[in-house]
């Protein structure tokens, strides 16, 4: 696409542009855009790895540059803003402010959780502190990037605790949030599966949360047979 070290301008946006162009599949398009309904963003109907192999190419060359002529008018254009933002050879510390200006973006579930990357153990705490703020937000998208970051960064022993406590606390009543949470729990109960049974035991979740995150599990090929038959016990 580009040769080391040279500086990514207008033209090289507009040659994305044409890139996607060329890469649209209708019958994709039509397929992947009824997967994200509520949405005002147009799409050309690019696939999520075409996407991303355009954003490691530019992450490798002139991200900044990059950062400083991206529109954000489609798509495949917000989406290549965020993995560009994941695939930056940077400290996370350096990467929040990023970050903070790209989730206001997010307008929809498919959006949000291909951005959720995992970091470097070292910067763990860094981003757990960063997300405070979202798991408190009225937004949507907000709780739900910190929901889906969880799953992928802090479902482990030092974090499960303070992790459950946060989706314990989620009382936003809408879907995009709600199946996020019970989808963390299936996660939680796979990974750590006794802490997450004292969660689902006390049946202090919302009824919809905590039947949903149950049958979530039942459907995962990661639950034992005994498991699921045990946790239709704990509906509530």
């Amino acid at each position: 696409m580009k040769t080391e070290n040279k500086k990514f301008t207008e033209a090289d946006y507009a040659a994305v542009l044409s890139r996607f162009a060329a890469l649209a599949d209708e019958k994709y398009k039509e397929f992947n855009d009824a997967l994200v309904p509520g949405t005002t963003i147009p799409s050309y109907g690019v696939r999520v790895p075409q996407v991303r192999t355009i954003a490691k190419e530019i992450a490798r060359t002139d991200p900044f540059g990059f950062l400083k002529v991206c529109k954000d008018t489609t798509a495949e254009e917000i989406s290549l803003h965020g993995y560009v933002i994941a695939n930056m050879k940077l400290p996370l510390s350096e990467k929040l402010p990023l970050i903070a200006g790209y989730v206001p973006l997010i307008d929809n579930w498919g959006t949000c959780d291909t951005f959720c990357f995992r970091v470097k153990d070292s910067e763990k705490p860094l981003l757990w502190d960063f997300l405070q703020a979202y798991f408190a937000s009225d937004r949507t998208y907000f709780i739900r990037y910190a929901v889906v970051t969880g799953i992928t960064n802090f479902v482990t022993d030092l974090y499960i605790d303070a992790y459950l406590e946060k989706l314990s606390a989620i009382t936003r009543e809408d879907y995009y949030v709600k199946i996020a949470v019970a989808w963390a729990l299936c996660d939680c109960f796979i990974k750590q599966r006794s802490k997450t049974e004292e969660l689902l035991l006390t049946k202090t979740l919302d009824t919809w949360t905590q039947n949903k995150a149950i049958q979530k599990c039942r459907e995962s090929r990661r639950v034992s047979e005994e498991d699921k038959a045990y946790l239709l016990s704990l509906k509530k």
